[in-house]
């Protein structure tokens, strides 16, 4: 017969001395791993911003429409696609080491985009032929594709980024949570700030290319140029006039409370549209005036 440590201790009182120093040991555990993450995340690093260069060049790429925070997952998607496999001498994953051959390209940096609608463009930058064509030759799997394999079935396509002078900074990076949170609220705001005391104004782009394996990635703020690398796209401005009636809430989310996306989806009877309506008048979200009828 065997006894774990809850049924030891059942007879307790739930406010018992021991058990709240239990919980204090546990939590400031827990609180000092939190910390030491974003430290090794560069919670504290300098933002060391210098005037560099962009090397531009071919970028054959995939074009997406999504939270930033996938960027890193689908660098990870056209790393298989070139047959780079991340994995040690164990067979078990291994950080990648991608900088100066992939590149991701955020264009809607200044926060009036919800976060599920932002708009990047992955992909590589090099003179290597093959490599290319080992792009786009997936292609044809992603036209036998659906949208629910997406961003599997969006295809690569292929543009030209200008070589150009951009503000730059080195950043240290884990490609987990606290990166993806450092990235979106010190690296980018440090950049927009800087770019716009050298006189820039309206929409911009910032450019990233990482090394897990190193822990470091590379960031970049074109200086001239920037309608080049919307790539064909319209600009955030433009962009972001559909999103004019939406609340910060749902920005911050990325959530359309006004029409969700899984409006048949349902939890134990109760459908998520109902869930994302009770939340919006919960938390005083007005409806669009976009003509929808609220059932």
């Amino acid at each position: 017969m065997s006894l774990n440590y809850h049924e030891l201790t059942m007879n307790e009182p739930r406010d018992s001395p021991a058990k709240r120093k239990q919980h204090l040991v546990i939590c400031t555990i827990m609180g000092v791993m939190f910390l030491h993450s974003g430290i090794m995340a560069g919670l504290f690093h300098p933002m060391s911003i210098e005037k560099g260069e962009f090397p531009g060049g071919e970028f054959t790429h995939k074009f997406l429409t999504r939270d930033y925070a996938a960027s890193s997952g689908t660098q990870r998607a056209i790393e298989a696609d070139l047959g780079i496999e991340n994995t040690d001498k164990m067979g078990w994953d291994a950080p990648s080491d991608s900088a100066d051959l992939l590149f991701s390209v955020f264009l809607d940096n200044d926060g009036s985009i919800p976060g599920g609608m932002t708009r990047y463009a992955s992909g590589m930058i090099t003179e290597d032929k093959e490599k290319k064509r080992m792009l786009l030759d997936t292609n044809s799997k992603a036209e036998e594709m659906t949208a629910k394999d997406y961003p599997k079935n969006v295809k690569y396509d292929v543009a030209i980024l200008p070589k150009v002078n951009a503000a730059t900074v080195l950043h240290p990076t884990t490609g987990g949570v606290w990166s993806a949170l450092l990235q979106q609220y010190k690296i980018f705001p440090a950049l927009k700030k800087y770019y716009e005391e050298l006189g820039g104004s309206g929409s911009f782009v910032m450019i990233s290319t990482c090394s897990e394996k190193q822990g470091m990635c590379m960031y970049y703020v074109p200086l001239s140029e920037k309608e080049a690398f919307y790539i064909g796209n319209e600009l955030t401005e433009a962009y972001a006039v559909q999103y004019a009636g939406t609340s910060f809430v749902e920005k911050f989310l990325g959530l359309d409370f006004n029409d969700s996306p899984l409006p048949s989806f349902g939890i134990g009877g109760t459908k998520v549209s109902n869930v994302f309506k009770g939340i919006k008048k919960l938390l005083g979200i007005s409806s669009k005036t976009s003509g929808k009828e609220e059932l």
